[in-house]
């Protein structure tokens, strides 16, 4: 009697041909598409270096001219973002050459070394490099030193759609990177407003 429950119970562990077959089959399947994928994948790979290698001879650009955030290898690196005081930032105006060169505006610090030309020292507009100047991004004004602040009391409506308008162009550019936050300091509500200024004069790119 227990060696025909033993025979039952081998003949039962066993999987039938019917079923070894279903997982061939299965098996096989699954090998077939992996086998296709691998063909796309290729494919698509292949026409995406040709696509580049064709733009750049085109163009001289990976992307058919084409310039934003997205086409910024840098914006690939993961970074953390950063957290500065404002005397922090303000070692980044581009007075040491070892260190890169930042700025702020609405708060958000980006890396602006690429455009030392604009914002390095001895430059026009290296006065926004290291700290925030959200007002004179949007008054234009450079000749007057509190106008180089973030506090933006009574600007005009265009005066504050120009600071977004650069805002987001900080935040788009194809050579710039955001590397986080500054904490500024709350602005004195009893401080007098800054007066609008005469020499203005637009900014760089």
């Amino acid at each position: 009697m227990t060696k025909l429950k033993q025979r039952k119970s081998t003949l039962t562990a066993q999987p039938s041909t019917a079923q070894q077959k279903h997982r061939t089959v299965a098996h096989a399947s699954r090998e077939h598409r992996l086998v296709w994928w691998k063909i796309v994948i290729r494919i698509a790979a292949t026409l995406i270096g040709l696509n580049i290698c064709l733009s750049y001879l085109i163009t001289e650009t990976a992307f058919w001219g084409h310039k934003s955030k997205w086409t910024n290898w840098r914006n690939y690196i993961p970074r953390t973002q950063r957290v500065f005081t404002q005397q922090e930032l303000a070692k980044y105006d581009g007075s040491n050459a070892e260190l890169p060169i930042l700025l702020a505006i609405e708060g958000d610090v980006y890396d602006v070394t690429l455009g030392r030309s604009f914002y390095g020292p001895g430059s026009t507009y290296n006065l926004f490099a290291g700290r925030d100047a959200s007002r004179a991004f949007g008054t234009n004004c450079l000749s007057r030193k509190d106008h180089l602040t973030h506090d933006t009391r009574g600007l005009t409506e265009d005066e504050l759609a120009g600071i977004k308008s650069w805002h987001s162009l900080f935040e788009n550019h194809q050579r710039y990177v955001k590397m986080g936050t500054v904490e500024l300091k709350p602005i004195d509500p009893d401080m007098p407003i800054p007066l609008p200024c005469d020499g203005a004069h637009p900014k760089p790119i």
